[in-house]
């Protein structure tokens, strides 16, 4: 499964189509939520899929991917679906809002408690760098790579801080600007 994650990343980054979106972040989901079962209950890429072992700010991106699969698959959600819902507005890609503005990516997108945005490239990039997390088994439980942490605080606009961007915020950048690069640059 892992693999295939990453086969749909590959097609991702192509174009960033919604179709190869929703398809990655499914996989992701089923990769998380429910492959989980199948490794051995003491092995460490089981561990390391647990939400109570996962800093909070990792949890909240579950959180957008489970709204966006199960938003995606069932349309209607349950009453105690809506009540943990975190998503609060897709985007296309293709308004002309604050965040598209700010940011240029002509990308689908998500507002997630009124002020948290997370374009599908940089969801895309938190998602796979938490699964190399994961399926690597040279790392600890304990250490649960920064760099992710600081690419989900900084989509939280109002309160991001100073300085450059993380390294995982601006992974695939380019690949979100291509159609704006001229041909000859």
């Amino acid at each position: 499964m892992f693999d295939k994650l990453k086969y749909e990343s590959s097609r991702l980054k192509q174009g960033w189509h919604p179709y190869d979106a929703f398809n990655f972040l499914v996989t992701a989901w089923h990769l998380f939520e429910d492959w989980t079962k199948s490794d051995d209950s003491r092995s460490l890429c089981r561990m390391k899929r647990q939400r109570r072992r996962l800093p909070s700010e990792m949890e909240f991106v579950l959180d957008i991917v489970r709204d966006l699969v199960n938003g995606g698959k069932h349309f209607q959600l349950t009453p105690d679906s809506a009540q943990k819902r975190r998503v609060g507005e897709v985007h296309t890609g293709e308004e002309v809002g604050v965040y598209e503005y700010l940011f240029h990516e002509n990308l689908p997108a998500v507002t997630v408690d009124g002020c948290w945005y997370f374009s599908m490239r940089v969801l895309h990039n938190i998602i796979l760098k938490y699964f190399d997390w994961v399926f690597d088994d040279s790392i600890s439980i304990e250490d649960f790579p920064s760099e992710i942490l600081e690419a989900i605080i900084y989509c939280d606009i109002p309160n991001r801080g100073g300085g450059p961007s993380p390294f995982v915020w601006l992974l695939q950048i380019e690949s979100a600007y291509r159609d704006e690069i001229p041909k000859n640059a």
